[in-house]
C-alpha cells in the first residue's frame, strides 16, 4: 500500500463508529449502521481509484473456408490493451483528495446519525424517570386535596364554609387526577420510546451524570458543524476536479499479445507475439466548460458561506442552552429555601399536634408539601441532565462514562 493510502486509511479508521457509540442501541439498529459504514467503505474504495483504467483483455479464434472449398484457415489471438491516464493537470491528485473528503463526510454523518439515536434514547430515559417523579408529585398532591376536601365538607356541613370553596377543593382534585391521568400514557409512550431505540429496563439502568461542556470544545467538535466543515472540503476537491477535467491530459496506450495463423493447405502460416505503445495527448473544448466550472465554484462558495452561519447559530444556540440551565438552578435554589421553611414548618406542626393546638391532618398536609417541592427539585435536576445530554450528543456520538 503507499504511504499516502496507508496514512489515509489509519485516519479513517480513527474516525468510523465505535463499539460503545452503538452499544446501547437495538442489535436492529446496530447492523444497519453496520452496513452502512461498510457501504461507505466500498463507496469511497471504488471512487478513490476509478481514475485507474481496466486492462481488458481479449481471446479470439476464426475458421475461415474459400469459396471454392480448396482452402480452409484458423486464426487465434489472445491479447490485452489499456489506455491509462498519466497525467490530468491535477485532475488524479484532486479526484482522492476528493474520495477521502467525501468519505469523512459520510462518516461524520453516520457518526451524526448515531449521535441522534443515542441523544433519543437518553433523552426518552431521562424523560421517563421525570414524568416517574411528576406523577409521584402529582399523587401527593392528591393526598393533599383529599385531605381538603375532608376539611371543607365537614366545614361545610357544619355551616362554617361555603360551598364555593368545597367546590373549587374537588375541582382542583379533579383536575391534579386527570394530570396523573396524563402522565401515566406519558410515562408508558417514553417506554415505548426507549423500547424503539433499545433493549434497555428504564426502572433498572443507572443513569449516568452529564456535565456542562466548555463552549470552545463545543464549537470545535460539535458534528454538525465537523459536516459542514467536511462538506465544505468535499466541494472545493470536486470543484478542482471539474475545473481539471476541461484541462490537458496525458496517457499512454498499450497493447500485447499472441497471435496464431494457420493456413491449412497453404504454406506461410504463422504465429508469435505482438505489441504496440504510444502516448496521446488530449485537449477537451467544450461549450459549456466555463458554466461548468463557475457552478462548482458557486457550489463550493456556498457551502463556505453555509459553513460560517452555521458556526454563529451554533454559538447562539449554545448561550441559549445555558441561560436555561441556569434558569433550572435558580428555581432549585429558591425550592431549597422553601425547603427549609418547611422544615421549621413541620417542627411547629409537630409540636402543636403533640399540645393538641393542630390536627394529624395539618401536619400530613405540611410534611406531602415539602415532598412535592422536594420532587420540585429532582423534575428540574432532570431537566438540567436533559439541556446537558443535548449538548453533549451535539458533539459525542456517545457516553463514555456509561
Amino acid at each position: 500500500m503507499k504511504p499516502i493510502s496507508l496514512l489515509s486509511s489509519l485516519l479513517l479508521l480513527s474516525f468510523f463508529p465505535k463499539a460503545e457509540e452503538i452499544n446501547f442501541l437495538s442489535s436492529e439498529k446496530r447492523q444497519v449502521i453496520e452496513q452502512q459504514q461498510k457501504i461507505n467503505e466500498s463507496e469511497h474504495e471504488k471512487l478513490r481509484y476509478n481514475w485507474l483504467s481496466p486492462l481488458n483483455l481479449k481471446g479470439s479464434y476464426s475458421y475461415d473456408k474459400s469459396a471454392s472449398g480448396n482452402y480452409h484457415s484458423d486464426l487465434k489471438t489472445l491479447s490485452g490493451s489499456i489506455s491509462q491516464d498519466i497525467f490530468r493537470s491535477g485532475g488524479i491528485i484532486y479526484q482522492i483528495e476528493y474520495a477521502d473528503a467525501k468519505i469523512q463526510t459520510e462518516t461524520i454523518a453516520l457518526h451524526q446519525q448515531i449521535a441522534t439515536l443515542n441523544n433519543q434514547l437518553f433523552s426518552a430515559l431521562l424523560n421517563y424517570r421525570k414524568k416517574r417523579y411528576e406523577l409521584e408529585q402529582s399523587t401527593k398532591k392528591i393526598d393533599n386535596y383529599d385531605i381538603e376536601i375532608f376539611i371543607k365538607r365537614h366545614l361545610f356541613e357544619a355551616g362554617k364554609a361555603d360551598i364555593t370553596e368545597l367546590n373549587n377543593a374537588l375541582m382542583n382534585k379533579s383536575g391534579e387526577l386527570k394530570t396523573s391521568t396524563a402522565l401515566r400514557y406519558e410515562i408508558s409512550r417514553q417506554r415505548l420510546e426507549i423500547a424503539k431505540l433499545s433493549d434497555i429496563d428504564p426502572d433498572t439502568f443507572v443513569l449516568p451524570v452529564f456535565t456542562l461542556v466548555k463552549e470552545e470544545e463545543f464549537l470545535k467538535n460539535h458534528l454538525d458543524l465537523r459536516y459542514a466543515r467536511s462538506q465544505n472540503q468535499t466541494y472545493e476537491s470536486l470543484y478542482h476536479v471539474t475545473q481539471s477535467s476541461y484541462l490537458p491530459s496525458i496517457a499512454i496506450n498499450g497493447s500485447a499479445g499472441y497471435q496464431e495463423y494457420d493456413p491449412k493447405e497453404l504454406p506461410n502460416g504463422y504465429s508469435g507475439t505482438f505489441y504496440s505503445a504510444g502516448v496521446s495527448l488530449s485537449l477537451p473544448l467544450a461549450y459549456n466548460a466555463s458554466a461548468a466550472i463557475q457552478e462548482s465554484k458557486a457550489a463550493y462558495l456556498k457551502q463556505a458561506a453555509e459553513s460560517a452561519d452555521a458556526e454563529r447559530t451554533t454559538r447562539a444556540s449554545y448561550a441559549q442552552s445555558l441561560e436555561l440551565i441556569e434558569s433550572y438552578r435558580h428555581y432549585i435554589a429558591i425550592t431549597r429555601k422553601n425547603l427549609a421553611l418547611y422544615d421549621d414548618l413541620i417542627t411547629a406542626t409537630k409540636a402543636g399536634n403533640d399540645a393538641g393546638t393542630k390536627t394529624g391532618y395539618d401536619l400530613q398536609t405540611i410534611t406531602n408539601s415539602k415532598a412535592i417541592e422536594e420532587y420540585t427539585i429532582k423534575i428540574n435536576e432532570i431537566n438540567i441532565q436533559l439541556e446537558l445530554s443535548k449538548l453533549h450528543f451535539a458533539i459525542n456520538a456517545s457516553k463514555e462514562t456509561l
